[in-house]
C-alpha cells in the first residue's frame, strides 16, 4: 500500500528489535528513511542491515534513551544527515513488574525517567521541527494498562498512563499545525518484555515459563502471540495522510483481550 510517506524521516526508539524494529521494518516499507535508536549495538547493525535491504536510507544510534543527552543527540544527528523529522515513535522497554510495594524511590524514579520524561522530553524535542514543516506524527508505544491496569505493572500503569494524559493535552494545540500524536496500545505480543513478564510470573508460581506461556496462549481469543508487524503496519498508517485527522486516541492491538468500553 503506498500511504504517501516516501521519503520522510522517522525517529524509533528502542528500534533495534521487538515492536520498536516492526514499526521501523513497516515504516521503511513505505519509503520512510529510519533513525534507529537503542541501546545495543550489535542488534542496532543487524536490523539496519536489515532495513537497508528494504531501500532506505538509515541512521543508527546506540543511545540510552532515558539520557537527556542522548536525547539531544538524537535530535542533532538526525537533523544533521537528513534535515527533518517527520515521524517519532516513543517506545522504551517496559519498567519492572512488581506491586506498589515491591518498589523503592530509586525505581519509581527510573521508571519516571525512562517511560514518560523519555516522551515528554523528545516531543519537546522534535515538535518545534515539524511545525517548522507544518506536518508531523507523534506515536507513543503504551500498554493495555492504560485500559485496565494490571495487578503486578503498578509502574506501567501510572507512568504510560501519564503518557495517555500528555497525548490528549496537546493534542488539541498540535493538530493546528498538522501534527498529530496517538498511542497504541498492544496486547500479547511475544517480545523479551513479555517474555520477561512470563519469567516473573513462573518465578512466583514455582512453575516452568514453558507452562505459563501454554496458558497464556489458551487465555488469549486470538488463539496466538500477535507479531510485530502488525503493530508496524499500524503505526505506518497512523502516520499516513489518510489519517490526517486523527489525533489524541488510543488505539488498541489486542487481539480481543480487553474488556474496557473506552
Amino acid at each position: 500500500m503506498n500511504l504517501g510517506l516516501k521519503d520522510k524521516v522517522a525517529v524509533v526508539g528502542g528500534a533495534s528489535k521487538g515492536i520498536g524494529k516492526g514499526c521501523a521494518i513497516s515504516l521503511a516499507k513505505e519509503g520512510v528513511n529510519i533513525v534507529l535508536c537503542a541501546r545495543n549495538e550489535e542488534s542496532l547493525k543487524k536490523t539496519a542491515e536489515e532495513i537497508r535491504g528494504i531501500g532506505v536510507e538509515v541512521l543508527t544510534l546506540c543511545v540510552d534513551m532515558s539520557s537527556l543527552n542522548d536525547n539531544n543527540r538524537i535530535v542533532e544527528r538526525t537533523l544533521l544527515k537528513f534535515g527533518r523529522i517527520d515521524i517519532l515513535v516513543n517506545n522504551s522497554g517496559g519498567p519492572m513488574a512488581g506491586t506498589f510495594f515491591d518498589f523503592k524511590e530509586n525505581d519509581w524514579d527510573k521508571a519516571h525517567n525512562s517511560v514518560l520524561k523519555y516522551t515528554m522530553r523528545m516531543i519537546s524535542l522534535v515538535t518545534p521541527h515539524m511545525k517548522k514543516n507544518n506536518w508531523g506524527r507523534i506515536i507513543n508505544i503504551t500498554s493495555l494498562s492504560v485500559k485496565e491496569p494490571a495487578p503486578t505493572l503498578i509502574l506501567s500503569n501510572i507512568y504510560r498512563a501519564g503518557i495517555t494524559a500528555l497525548s490528549k493535552s496537546i493534542c488539541k494545540e498540535l493538530i493546528k499545525d498538522n501534527i498529530t500524536i496517538n498511542n497504541i496500545c498492544p496486547g500479547a505480543f511475544k517480545t523479551d518484555r513479555a517474555i520477561e513478564l512470563m519469567e516473573k510470573v513462573a518465578e512466583n508460581e514455582n512453575i516452568t515459563i514453558e507452562e505459563v506461556e501454554e496458558r497464556s496462549i489458551k487465555n488469549l481469543p486470538l488463539g496466538r502471540y500477535q507479531e510485530v508487524d502488525e503493530i508496524g503496519d499500524l503505526a505506518a498508517f497512523i502516520s499516513s495522510e489518510s489519517a490526517r485527522g486523527i489525533t489524541g486516541t488510543n488505539i488498541q492491538i489486542d487481539g480481543g483481550i480487553s474488556t474496557s468500553l473506552i
